[in-house]
């Protein structure tokens, strides 16, 4: 008897936790959003890209584009320059809806080598990634003083995540 009050009591706490301040929004927004994503991509018809693309939405299209722009020009070893988001957020006033990823998510979308303009390995980019409202640009680097001038001229924009 003791067993089922204590089970009927932890059900009972759970409940009124679940249902009061902070942790009603939360469980809205996690658990309860995460099941009906679930149910909805479960009936869903859509291959599995359709299914991905419609989750991570534009910034996982567009770096999926990229890389297949990458395997057209056939290169071997590709590392993308990525912009500093502060620019997508200063000068071209569209950070909230479109932004860079950062390098690590990039390669977890693509497999493909990202860097930052503050990165050590920035000497090694030969593509710039530069995204639009648009449309995505994957621009050839062609020499190291056109990869200085890049990085001069984004200087003036601070990463930001």
């Amino acid at each position: 008897m003791k067993v089922v009050l204590l089970t009927l009591a932890s059900i009972a706490a759970i409940l009124i936790l679940l249902n009061a301040g902070y942790y009603r929004v939360w469980f809205a927004d996690k658990p309860a959003q995460y099941w009906s994503d679930f149910l909805r991509e479960k009936s869903n018809t859509l291959d599995h890209a359709a299914i991905t693309s419609r989750r991570y939405g534009y910034i996982y299209t567009a770096c999926m584009r990229a890389r297949e722009m990458i395997a057209r020009k056939n290169v071997t070893h590709p590392v993308i320059l990525l912009e500093p988001n502060s620019l997508y957020r200063d000068s071209l006033h569209i950070y909230p809806d479109i932004y860079a990823p950062m390098p690590a998510l990039f390669y977890y979308y693509t497999g493909l080598e990202g860097v930052w303009t503050n990165s050590p390995d920035v000497r090694k980019a030969n593509f710039l990634l530069r995204f639009s409202k648009k449309d995505i640009e994957l621009l050839p680097i062609t020499s190291p003083e056109e990869l200085q001038r890049l990085r001069d001229g984004y200087k003036k924009y601070p990463l930001i995540f």
